[in-house]
């Protein structure tokens, strides 16, 4: 599997922290440029008001509504006129004007009532100044005028921003009504808000560079607590466990379980982490303690249990296979035939000869050498086939493969070393005397292994009948003790 690339948490944390500073600046900043431009605003809309209000009570309605049908100028005009001269020099406004909308056309859509003026454009520089009867010709656009208009159905001071050629202004207009409550004309103060973005541009600057000295004096202090209390202890506790696991990939030594905890002085989950770990890989080293010894307590058991398996299908003496083995191994070979009758198979039977007189005449332990001489002599004819002791003195073989294709080879080689008369030898016991017979399975007469079993058996016995037939005519007539030993060989073979 591919390992994906680590990412160091103090980095992560770190990255994060700057992250966080940098959205939690701009969204303080912006925050503090609306919040300072409301409380701008709402300073300007309340100077405004006081100024609108102070000019609407020395307006005469009835006179201005006369003023504005001829396009005269009367005595209480020209001193309202003077008196909006004076607000102009005393207060910080950019204009103060009475205007009438008249229709929504491209031009000529807005006439002049009342202009204020400071005393330097109403004496020294009065040309473009605006007085009563002015039509507009194209400096009001229509959304203006259609604005104008909508005031006029007002009750209220309306405040806005207002963009015009004369500059960019904050405005608050009020909707003048005659004494039926219709209104004529819209009284506006224009206050220049051009300084107020500048103002707000440098607070807000001010405000940011204030976040940013505090954020990262916070996120510094911060980074070092997170060092000392989470990222160095967690980098300390991954390489203990790092080392552990790879120390005990694959080992099955208990001591190579052992964890190395580090030293964290943090008493934090951290800490509470890390006592888990030494705690959860000493109940390991313990479990894998009691696995190790519970499997070497199998192995034992399962080395005994093979033993005294070989033990029971194992002759003693002889150190070849049993009875019970070859019992075993006809019932798997019936098996086999049962599913395969073109199996290629013998059976051998051998039988040896002179065992009781061996066993009488000189103990059974010069019996013992003759069958554990004979079993020799067996295994090393037939060294590709299983060799068997099924009785006293009678051993079987079981010839497959090469064995089976060389039978009759075999048999002679084996006969070839045979004694007929071990007891006309110096030593009997050194020298063998058996009869063998090996019978193949012939699948068009033979239906079980039994039946070829019974055959080699037979076949055995007529080859003793032969050997017998040929030890009676060598018998001379002056030596009775050969013609005891050939009579011996009729009775029951015995056990060594």
């Amino acid at each position: 599997m591919k390992m994906r690339k680590k990412r160091p948490l103090r980095r992560s944390i770190a990255c994060g922290c700057f992250l966080f500073i940098a959205v939690l600046c701009l969204a303080l900043s912006v925050l503090n440029y609306f919040d300072q431009r409301a409380s701008l605003y709402a300073r300007y809309q309340f100077y405004i008001t006081d100024l609108l209000r102070y000019m609407d009570r020395r307006i005469d309605d009835a006179d201005m509504i006369r003023c504005i049908e001829t396009g005269e100028e009367s005595q209480i005009y020209r001193q309202t006129l003077r008196f909006a001269d004076e607000i102009m020099n005393t207060h910080k406004i950019h204009y103060l004007y009475i205007e009438k909308p008249l229709n929504l056309n491209e031009t000529e859509n807005v006439m002049c009532v009342l202009s204020a003026e400071d005393d330097y454009n109403r004496y020294l520089d009065s040309e473009g100044n605006l007085y009563l009867g002015w039509i507009s010709d194209n400096e009001y656009s229509t959304e203006s005028v259609k604005r104008l208009f909508a005031i006029m159905e007002q009750d209220e001071i309306v405040f806005y921003e207002n963009k015009t050629t004369w500059g960019y202004d904050y405005t608050g207009s009020l909707p003048l009504k005659d004494a039926a409550g219709k209104s004529y004309a819209v009284l506006s103060v224009d206050v220049d808000i051009t300084e107020i973005y500048s103002e707000l541009l440098t607070h807000m600057l001010k405000n940011f560079v204030l976040i940013v000295c505090m954020g990262l004096l916070l996120t510094v202090s911060f980074l070092d607590w997170i060092r000392h209390n989470v990222t160095e202890p967690i980098q300390q506790l991954e390489k203990s466990v790092v080392d552990y696991a790879a120390r005990s990939h694959g080992q099955r030594n208990v001591e190579a379980f052992k964890f190395e905890a580090p030293e964290i002085r943090s008493n934090n989950e951290v800490r509470a982490l890390s006592e888990a770990i030494t705690q959860m890989t000493e109940d390991m080293q313990g479990y894998v303690s009691e696995f190790l010894s519970a499997e070497e307590k199998a192995k034992s058991m399962r080395e005994l249990a093979d033993q005294m398996s070989e033990l029971a299908v194992a002759d003693t003496l002889t150190g070849i296979r049993n009875k019970n083995a070859f019992a075993l191994e006809i019932g798997k070979l019936e098996r086999e035939l049962q599913d395969d009758r073109g199996l290629h198979f013998a059976l051998g039977m051998v039988d040896l000869n002179y065992l009781k007189r061996l066993n009488d005449t000189y103990g059974h332990e010069k019996g013992d050498d003759a069958l554990r001489r004979t079993s020799r002599l067996l295994c090393k004819v037939f060294s590709h086939s299983q060799v068997f002791r099924v009785g006293g003195d009678e051993f079987a073989v079981i010839l497959r493969a090469y064995d089976y294709q060389h039978a009759e080879s075999l048999q002679n080689q084996f006969m070839s070393q045979i004694t007929p008369d071990p007891f006309a030898e110096e030593e009997p016991w050194d020298h063998i005397s058996a009869s063998i017979g090996i019978a193949l399975y012939d699948p068009s007469t033979d239906s079980t292994v039994d039946e070829v079993l019974k055959r080699a058996d037979q076949i055995m016995y007529e080859q003793k009948k032969k050997m017998k037939a040929i030890r009676t005519d060598t018998v001379s007539p002056n030596r009775p003790d050969q013609e005891e030993a050939a009579s011996s060989t009729d009775e029951p073979a015995g056990d060594s």
